[in-house]
């Protein structure tokens, strides 16, 4: 069994966002952005809704290596408030 590590999304992971970006990464989930729209979603993460309403995370090996990204936030469903969550992992 691999053991992984969630942690706050950072500054730091504009590099696993844009590796996530990836035509096989964002096959069923749209197809890949443009730079700009991932640096603007990069932004998005880091500026987070907050701990009420949602937050990014990536997900890590113990060594440290970035392998993926998790997250949750709040929307409407059915006029109801609800909670999604979304994640992606690198094909390696």
């Amino acid at each position: 069994m691999t053991e992984v590590r969630l942690a706050r999304w950072s500054a730091d992971d504009l590099a696993l966002l844009r590796q996530l970006n990836a035509p096989e990464v964002r096959a069923h989930t749209g197809g890949p952005e443009t730079d700009e729209q991932v640096l603007a979603r990069h932004e998005r993460y880091l500026r987070g809704p907050g701990p009420r309403s949602g937050n990014m995370f990536t997900v890590g090996l113990p060594d440290g290596t970035k392998v993926g990204s998790v997250g949750y936030w709040a929307r409407e469903w059915r006029g109801e408030p609800v909670y999604e969550m979304g994640w992606a992992v690198l094909p390696a």
